[in-house]
């Protein structure tokens, strides 16, 4: 009786793994929604997500509004909130949470959520994301690709990737601009 609780434990501790991992199958079936490395972060499910009622297309600079998942060293990504505007038809300050990620030092990629939202909720955005990537290696982010800008910073041109915000997920967990998009 003892073996078979431990068969079974360590079963069940097994079976998510295999059951939720990104396998090879799973990349043949979705390839193009995964532009990085997943670092055994995402699943099969959040690939579905961003194909479900589209015709998936490999990634290309000039096609922007398809969705596509990204994975970055922690180390490299940096998540904050502006000082934002007050809205007098709302009453309130407006502020847009952001994702920076830094891939070189003259390439960034930035993700802003399609709208933006009352300071306080972007406060606490920008807490949830500080929360699911303390103390992890990788981060992976989902969006979509809405363009290519260069600025000039300290004299230096640097190349500026814009994504609207979808998804931050790392092995803690995830958080979503929509409702039941983590998995």
């Amino acid at each position: 009786m003892k073996n078979l609780f431990c068969t079974m434990f360590l079963l069940l501790l097994i079976l998510p793994i295999k059951i939720f991992a990104i396998s090879q199958q799973s990349l043949k079936k979705y390839p193009y929604p995964l532009l990085t490395n997943d670092y055994g972060i995402l699943n099969i499910a959040n690939l579905k997500r961003y194909v479900d009622g589209m015709i998936p297309e490999q990634f290309k600079w000039h096609i922007t509004g398809l969705d596509y998942w990204q994975c970055f060293p922690s180390k490299n990504v940096t998540v904050w909130y502006d000082k934002g505007t007050y809205d007098p038809y709302d009453k309130v300050i407006r502020s847009d949470p952001h994702i920076s990620i830094k891939t070189s030092p003259m390439v960034m990629h930035e993700y802003e959520p399609r709208r933006n939202f009352s300071i306080d909720y972007a406060k606490e955005k920008v807490a949830a994301w500080k929360r699911l990537m303390k103390n992890q290696q990788y981060v992976c982010v989902g969006g979509a690709f809405a363009g290519t800008r260069t600025k000039i910073v300290n004299g230096k041109e640097i190349t500026e990737h814009g994504w609207i915000f979808e998804n931050l997920k790392t092995k803690k967990g995830c958080d979503s601009y929509f409702s039941g998009w983590c998995k």
